[in-house]
């Protein structure tokens, strides 16, 4: 091979060793989502970019869900998606979370393992590496447990921890789950087993680890 066909192959290899964009490996993506005249758009937390939604998911449920959950034209919601992007597209390829009324892109998950919520009786956990915190509004002080450390048996992921006085057993599947005070859609249903106590709710992944 002459000089020229040897320099010809060393910059397609150099080419062939960066990933371009539409080689981009899947991500969480969480922003305000729209469902327009024009298509499905999305402004991603953090950037203030304007993209455009594919919807690759399961059941193709992305525009159903924004018009239930924004219920009149031209009002974002926010929405947690797996995707891949490519350029200004991004393909969702399964829906985590959707709601028109909650903390949006002021919520920090980096430190979290798993946060969850839940009604009659109202109830908050927060599943972080360091701790994990059971609160129940208007009630008793928060309960402190060790940091969450699941195991995965079947088809769900398993927590139990044991406080001063306290146990907090855990169990978390995908299921299809609302929240009752907001119509919130979540693709995790957790339920609590505390001190014999049974609690029920919806649930959602930190950045911190995302058990498998």
């Amino acid at each position: 091979m002459n000089r020229t066909g040897l320099m010809a192959l060393a910059i397609a290899l150099c080419a062939a060793s960066i990933p371009s964009r539409a080689q981009e490996s899947s991500a969480v993506w969480r922003g305000n989502f729209i469902a327009a005249a024009r298509g499905l758009m999305m402004s991603p937390c953090r950037s203030g970019e304007r993209l455009i939604v594919e919807d690759a998911t399961p059941k193709r449920a992305l525009d159903a869900i924004y018009r239930e959950l924004a219920q009149r034209p031209g009002r974002a919601i926010f929405i947690e998606i797996l995707g891949r992007r490519d350029g200004r597209v991004v393909r969702a390829e399964r829906l985590h979370r959707a709601y028109a009324e909650g903390p949006a892109c002021r919520e920090d998950l980096d430190a979290v393992v798993l946060r969850a919520n839940g009604t009659d009786p109202f109830w908050h956990l927060d599943m972080r590496g360091e701790e994990v915190v059971l609160r129940r509004p208007g009630t008793d002080p928060a309960l402190h447990f060790p940091g969450a450390r699941f195991e995965r048996r079947g088809g769900e992921f398993l927590y139990e921890g044991a406080g001063e006085h306290s146990v907090l057993r855990v169990a978390v599947r995908e299921a299809v789950c609302r929240d009752a005070m907001t119509g919130g859609y979540y693709t995790l249903g957790i339920t609590a087993d505390w001190d014999g106590r049974k609690l029920a709710g919806c649930a959602y992944w930190g950045d911190l680890a995302r058990p498998r």
